[in-house]
């Protein structure tokens, strides 16, 4: 099992920050972000220029011998946006992180299901986001990697009901295991074992009613649980720790306490297989 610490630990900061804090702080796998709009790296950028946008990343990742062994992915449309003209922009962009993929040996992404559309009935907002959701997947799967949903607040798929509806129209759709975003509903924890079942990635970090991240050990994620559901169910994927940069409370001292106690639990799999071609 690999541990990786996501660069959303310095999300507020430009690349060159995330990575140099992250090497300083022992890790030798990331999860990097690549949310169109936000940061790190721009689906847009990689469907525009694709060997400008690899070059930096590059250098970067050479220069805080880093390995990149997941993304954390949203292109610019939103998931229930459909039209023709959407359409054909969101596959350049999926072609360029699947390309991005590929260079780098990375074999999961998640996806982030971007923003609910409240002004349409959810049955029909369903409908748009399964025909996107099985093209981006099957993108995926064509070229020998993985595309793995996400289920997020204030997204389409929001609550654990929305998620049993989703999985029933895709049953086997993969998904990206993160509990914070039940937990800060006052979900509580065990409810979301069914879901460890699709889980091809996994997001962790503490969380509690009312906040989606808290400072290690003062939240409601029952950490010694999740990890032994995960073991119990045969898990052998990523674990990506994913505090976000934070003025409330150091982000990067939350990574590294969670990270101690997973490698406790697993202290014979941190390791990394990502290469670099």
């Amino acid at each position: 099992m690999t541990i990786a610490c996501s660069t959303s630990v310095r999300c507020n900061s430009s690349l060159e920050k995330a990575l140099a804090d992250i090497e300083a702080a022992g890790f030798e796998a990331i999860d990097l972000l690549a949310i169109d709009g936000w940061v790190h790296v721009n689906p847009t950028d990689l469907a525009d220029r694709f060997e400008e946008t690899l070059a930096r990343l590059d250098g970067l990742l050479s220069q805080h011998r880093l390995a990149p062994v997941a993304l954390n992915t949203g292109v610019s449309p939103q998931l229930h946006q459909r039209s023709a003209e959407v359409n054909i922009q969101r596959k350049r962009e999926v072609q360029g992180l699947i390309r991005l993929m590929q260079r780098y040996g990375i074999q999961v992404a998640a996806m982030q299901p971007r923003n609910a559309d409240p002004a349409r009935p959810w049955e029909k907002v369903l409908r748009d986001c399964v025909a996107t959701l099985r093209e981006q997947v099957e993108a995926g799967r064509a070229a020998g990697v993985t595309f793995a949903l996400e289920l997020h607040v204030h997204s389409p798929f929001e609550t654990l009901d929305q998620a049993r509806q989703l999985l029933a129209a895709m049953p086997d759709l993969p998904l990206a295991y993160d509990p914070s975003h039940y937990v800060m509903q006052g979900i509580g924890i065990k409810e979301t074992a069914w879901l460890m079942d699709h889980a091809r990635h996994v997001h962790l970090r503490d969380a509690d009613v009312g906040h989606m991240q808290v400072p290690f050990g003062e939240g409601a994620v029952d950490f010694d649980w999740v990890l032994g559901a995960l073991e119990d169910r045969g898990y052998h994927g990523h674990v990506a720790i994913e505090y976000l940069e934070s003025d409330q409370f150091d982000a990067l001292d939350s990574t590294l306490r969670l990270r101690d106690l997973i490698a406790d639990r697993f202290p014979t799999r941190n390791t990394h297989h990502a290469t670099r071609m």
